[in-house]
């Protein structure tokens, strides 16, 4: 609404009438603002019994203590804003005419100062309140670095920080290399500026190192901090990776390496002392790339220069080319693989004799067992036959001697001889019964004998395979092979003493000679 014309005379008549009751107006001592930040800035007040409030004033105090005014805020007319606060005033409750709190749009530092609010009220009169702004300025930090470090300076600086603000904002530095800063202030109309400087020595393990600069300032939420990198230039001193290796004639892929660390980056240089680098070798930065197999040509000292514009550094490898690869084997290498092969071959052969001793007990130990259990085997069935053909031969004896007298009486050449058996007498017939007693021995052990022992056919097999086994067998089996022999001899004598009997009717009797004598193995006479 425009308030043109006399927009003061009703203010003036309002002023005019003032009664005994009063209200109580509040609002803040002082608002702070942010540059470039809409700020409110309050005022209300609270009426007693009847009041009414007709209009709000607001005005700033100028510097020569003077207040002019910002805005009108009337019930029934509206507000009215002066120009210099177009579009930046607005009232804050236009519907409660208690509150006649504003809101400033876009603070700026010319915004500071003394702030007063009037009520007009009908029928108290007027009433007012003043409150002080202040317009935080945010620092706008920047960090500048310093000039170029390089290793070997003195004290330099690395890099400054400057903020400017309102309240004064606060520097600080964080790092982790050692230095130091300076600090200066300066002052402006409504701001103050603040720039700290951080010194240091350059060393090369400063490369790459963080250096930052904090801001504290209450306009801010929360600290600012801008960070720098340190680069120092240096070059460190220069080795050669590789020249440790072995190199002999016919290697393939042996290579130098020049190992320097700098900033900025060297440049490698690679040459041989009395001569050029041979033929296939290729250089490639640090490294010396040998591309064919080594031959004595190779040899040499070769030289690796470096520079990067701050420094110059070089190192060198004398390289001796040694016969082939068959001829580099050192006397230690042979006796580790020798001993190696040995032991080897001892331990195979320990284990083979394992084997093989273990095997022989074996199989010594089975022919044993079989060995044993036939000699038991032929020992019981020997035994038993042997007390058999004892009962058996005590009733032959006794058949034998009573039918022998009769057997002889009637044999034709008992009639022929009896001149012979009368000189003999009692002597013949003892001996006649001796015979025949010695011959029911000699065929009970025939028979035992033929059961026992085997054919001849078979002994002859058996002698040829016990030949073959003596090698082999302890001494206890060739007693055993003595001991068979010596039976088989027995029986063959036996077989020859039975040619001189035959059979006749279950009885064996002596066959008929030219004189009737026969004189048996044991020098007995019949």
């Amino acid at each position: 609404m425009d308030f043109s014309g006399a927009p003061w005379t009703i203010v003036l008549l309002l002023l005019s009438f003032e009664g005994c009751l009063s209200g109580v107006v509040k609002t803040e001592d002082s608002i702070t603002a942010v540059l470039g930040l809409d700020v409110e800035l309050p005022c209300y007040y609270h009426a007693k019994g009847a009041e009414k409030v007709s209009q709000v004033a607001w005005s700033k105090r100028t510097s020569s203590g003077q207040y002019e005014a910002i805005v009108v805020l009337n019930t029934e007319y509206g507000a009215y804003v002066e120009s210099p606060y177009k579009d930046r005033v607005k009232e804050q409750s236009p519907m409660v005419p208690e509150d006649g709190s504003i809101i400033l749009k876009n603070a700026v530092q010319a915004d500071e100062g003394i702030y007063q609010c009037r009520f007009n009220t009908f029928p108290a009169g007027n009433f007012e309140a003043s409150l002080k702004l202040t317009v935080l300025v945010p620092p706008l930090p920047s960090l500048n670095p310093g000039l170029q470090l390089t290793e070997g300076q003195g004290k330099t600086l690395a890099a400054s920080c400057t903020a400017e603000g309102n309240p004064v904002p606060r520097l600080s530095w964080e790092t982790e290399v050692k230095g130091e800063n300076i600090t200066r202030t300066a002052v402006h109309p409504r701001s103050v500026s603040v720039t700290s400087e951080y010194y240091l020595v350059p060393h090369q393990h400063m490369n790459g190192k963080t250096l930052t600069c904090i801001i504290s300032h209450p306009g801010l939420q929360e600290e600012k901090r801008i960070t720098h990198v340190l680069r120092v230039g240096y070059l460190s001193d220069a080795s050669l990776l590789g020249q440790e290796e072995d190199w002999y004639v016919g290697r393939v892929g042996a290579s130098l390496k020049c190992v320097i660390e700098g900033h900025p980056k060297p440049d490698f240089n690679w040459t041989r002392v009395n001569g050029t680098l041979p033929q296939g070798v290729k250089a490639e930065g640090n490294t010396l790339i040998f591309q064919t197999p080594l031959s004595f040509e190779d040899g040499g000292i070769y030289i690796c220069q470096a520079s990067n514009g701050i420094a110059t550094r070089q190192t060198r490898a004398s390289i001796s080319i040694a016969g082939s690869e068959t001829q580099k084997f050192s006397l230690v290498s042979v006796s580790v693989i020798s001993v190696a092969v040995i032991a080897g071959v001892l331990l195979a052969i320990l284990l083979v004799a394992m084997i093989l001793v273990s095997r022989y007990h074996k199989r010594k130990t089975r022919q044993l067992s079989v060995k044993i259990e036939e000699l038991s085997v032929l020992s019981r069935e020997n035994s038993r036959r042997r007390l058999n053909s004892a009962s058996a031969s005590v009733d032959r004896r006794s058949q034998t001697e009573e039918t022998l007298p009769m057997r002889t009486g009637n044999h034709p050449d008992s009639l022929r001889d009896m001149s012979i058996s009368s000189m003999m007498g009692e002597e013949a017939d003892h001996r006649s019964y001796s015979t025949l007693t010695t011959v029911r021995e000699i065929e009970t052990q025939t028979e035992l004998l033929a059961s026992a022992a085997p054919s001849e056919d078979v002994q002859e097999g058996e002698e040829e395979h016990g030949q073959d086994e003596e090698q082999k067998e302890d001494s206890q089996e060739e007693k055993g092979e003595r001991d068979l022999h010596g039976s088989i001899e027995n029986h063959s004598s036996i077989k020859q003493a039975m040619d001189h009997f035959y059979p006749e009717n279950g009885t064996l009797r002596i066959k008929p000679t030219a004189n009737g004598i026969y004189i048996n193995g044991r020098g007995h006479l019949v």
